[in-house]
């Protein structure tokens, strides 16, 4: 009997859920995530010191110079997730050859894409874009982090190390590092938590929370409305087979 039902437990999740991440792509959003989070922590009671909220936080963490050091062991993983990320990119394309990271570059249906779906919000268009496995804003998010972390982890080394850098480089360096340091991360930490969080936890259809980033499958349904394309390219050819798209997805 129970054998019969943890068959049948996993045949409904097989039905209903496909997968879309994968144990890497899993691992490095973690971390990437928690990463981020420190450096956030850590980061803006370091920009803003005069701040009574800065100055009691700084004290609850013991002291600026262990603020500090949380800060870098957040910059050094979020280098290493890099790092970690672009091997994985490279070891897919070239030894695996699959495509899904192609598919990740920018084309000219995702510029169609935003002004169908900005003709949409403004009640121009009935109906909204039509994605593949990737929409505009999943790849803006992306490339906002391949400009965003060389920008940070750059400036953070010659804050860290100024009389190094400044060996070889002239001394205006030091200050223009710390305007594009602090810039940068004000404009990250807007972007995550007033774009990335509402798109992907907080728009209707997902909200309380997207979990498919930490649990790797997509519901059935959720896949055909968000990823309509990749969808139906899944299942072109397993009408009426349950399990015929999570298999390709899994090949992918």
């Amino acid at each position: 009997m129970t054998t019969q039902v943890g068959t049948a437990a996993l045949e409904k999740v097989r039905a209903e859920y496909l997968n879309r991440f994968d144990i890497h792509q899993r691992i490095q959003h973690i971390g990437l995530a928690l990463s981020f989070i420190v450096l956030v922590l850590s980061g803006l009671p370091l920009k803003f010191p005069a701040a009574g909220i800065s100055q009691w936080w700084v004290a609850f963490w013991g002291g600026v110079e262990v603020t500090r050091a949380a800060h870098r062991i957040g910059a050094y993983v979020m280098v290493l997730v890099s790092v970690y990320h672009v091997v994985y990119l490279l070891y897919t394309v070239i030894i695996l050859k699959r495509p899904f990271p192609i598919r990740m570059i920018p084309s000219r249906k995702d510029i169609v894409d935003f002004y169908q779906d900005l003709a949409y919000s403004f009640g121009l268009r009935k109906e909204k874009a039509v994605y593949d496995r990737y929409n505009w804003r999943e790849k803006f998010d992306y490339w906002a982090i391949f400009w965003g972390v060389p920008v940070m982890a750059g400036s953070g080394f010659i804050l860290m190390y100024p009389v190094f850098v400044t060996q070889f480089l002239p001394g205006w360096i030091v200050p223009a590092a710390l305007v594009a340091h602090s810039d940068e991360a004000m404009l990250a930490l807007t972007w995550i938590f007033v774009v990335h969080m509402f798109f992907s936890h907080l728009a209707p259809g997902v909200f309380p929370m997207n979990t498919s980033i930490f649990s790797g499958k997509v519901s059935r349904e959720r896949y055909r409305r968000e990823h309509t394309l990749e969808y139906e390219r899944l299942t072109a050819e397993n009408t009426g087979d349950t399990q015929g798209g999570e298999k390709k997805e899994q090949k992918k």
